[in-house]
């Protein structure tokens, strides 16, 4: 478990990626335009169902949906939203995308 004494909230972006941002969005516009919600809670209630019937795969698509709602939810508004594509991953500790085919920062080096 994290521990921090200060008062000071530890918030970054907010880091999904493309497809589970899409699915996201999906998902929240028809439950809103369905009058229902919120979408958070109907993306776990669709992780217990996929769990229920043994669907492994489903399970982990509708918990990466969850997560990022959920997360998005949490934080702060205007906190920014890093939407990852294909092969990108994301540097937390330099605050950048690291796109497929270029170098990446070192972690064995120091600042001299």
């Amino acid at each position: 478990m994290f521990y921090n004494d200060s008062n000071e909230l530890q918030e970054g972006p907010v880091v999904v990626r493309r497809p589970v941002y899409d699915a996201a969005t999906k998902h929240e516009a028809e439950v809103e335009a369905a009058g229902r919600g919120p979408a958070f809670e109907e993306a776990r209630s669709k992780v217990h169902e996929c769990h229920a019937a043994g669907d492994a795969a489903g399970a982990a698509r509708w918990e990466e949906i969850f997560r990022f709602l959920m997360w998005r939810e949490c934080v702060a508004a205007g906190t920014e939203t890093i939407i990852l594509e294909d092969g990108e991953t994301y540097d937390y500790e330099n605050e950048e995308v690291i796109r497929p085919g270029t170098n990446q920062p070192r972690s064995d080096t120091e600042n001299r």
